[in-house]
């Protein structure tokens, strides 16, 4: 059934990694930032997290200067990306390329009046990384890995120019790190690969600690990357803080279902699950992952033993026509309800 399960629930890392993108793109206090764009980011900000896209689009579209500043067109960008994200489609390519290209476009005309800056290389990155993970989510590795690598050295460069420009820290911790994950996995074959795990889990707590703006994304990534390394009571307080700001965050809601069930809690996991279904049932977007979540909900339940009630709510699931839509998921329904009710006979 793992082939069902949305990519951000897959990897844990790309999901950290498009987070990642939404809070990065945004400037820290070195480049002093208006009061203007300050509050404007923040507000998308809020409203990108508590899965209000609409909302962030009207804000960022209300601007006079939406055609000129970097930041706004980077803003739009990730909301885009993060709105894909959330809801497992590709949503509007032609508007998420476009974008893209603006950022860029913008971007290069603020570096041939002013030059290059910390601020103009982090931008160009987050884009060219929100344009790599735009096609890694679609399977396209190799379409998305020369940008990838791009936007790696673009941040690399930012800090050189800036090394209080902690926002960076996040991106290239991550890079890090996946990079000694994969070495680890495979190394008689990438024994050459460089990557430090613990260097790179350093550089997300740094940002996490001294960053302004993305400290959220580095809470966040690091929620996932505690999980793989077994730090389940880390886990717990970063999502506690989190959940404090953004309570009915899909999100967050994520992060801490995969925390429950990494710790082999099966029952608050129902729980969640059950609430994210009833929350992406609410969207009109939501269609597949309110079914997804719903199937994770009875196969949370069998896990802890209540055969019955995963057998109620697969049934029930059958009985929709709109899970006709998605054959696999609908098969696998089937088999479980199959394998609940044979253990209650």
């Amino acid at each position: 059934m793992e082939s069902h399960i949305p990519h951000s629930f897959q990897s844990g890392q790309m999901r950290s990694l498009c987070v990642l993108i939404l809070l990065c793109s945004m400037r820290i206090c070195a480049f002093n930032l208006s009061e203007k764009d300050f509050a404007t980011t923040r507000r998308v900000v809020q409203h990108i997290f508590n899965n209000q896209y609409d909302s962030a689009f009207w804000i960022l579209d209300s601007r006079s200067d939406a055609d000129t500043e970097p930041l706004l067109a980077l803003l739009k960008l990730t909301t885009l990306s993060m709105r894909d994200v959330d809801y497992e489609r590709c949503i509007d390519s032609t508007l998420f390329l476009n974008t893209y290209n603006k950022t860029l476009r913008i971007t290069d005309s603020m570096e041939q009046i002013g030059g290059s800056t910390s601020y103009t290389k982090m931008v160009a990155g987050i884009c060219r990384a929100t344009h790599s993970a735009y096609f890694i989510r679609q399977k396209r590795y190799m379409a998305g890995l020369q940008n990838g690598l791009d936007a790696v050295k673009l941040l690399q460069e930012a800090q050189e120019l800036d090394s209080t420009n902690y926002e960076t820290d996040l991106m290239l911790g991550l890079y890090e790190y996946g990079r000694a994950e994969l070495r680890s996995r495979f190394w008689w074959v990438l024994f050459w690969y460089g990557g430090d795990k613990k260097s790179g889990i350093k550089r997300i707590e740094r940002c996490a600690a001294k960053a302004v703006m993305t400290k959220d994304a580095a809470r966040i990534s690091l929620c996932d990357i505690y999980l793989q390394e077994k730090r389940f009571e880390d886990t717990r307080r970063l999502i506690d803080i989190m959940k404090q700001e953004y309570a009915e965050s899909r999100f967050v809601l994520w992060a801490e279902v995969k925390y429950f069930e990494s710790c082999g809690k099966y029952e608050p996991a129902a729980q969640l699950y059950g609430k994210l279904s009833h929350s992406y049932e609410r969207e009109k977007l939501g269609e597949y992952n309110m079914i997804f979540t719903k199937y994770r909900q009875a196969w949370s339940l069998n896990k802890t033993g209540d055969r019955h009630g995963a057998a109620l709510i697969c049934a029930r699931m059958l009985s929709d026509a709109r899970i006709n839509a998605y054959k696999d998921l609908k098969k696998e329904t089937k088999k479980l309800m199959e394998s609940c009710n044979g253990a209650n006979r």
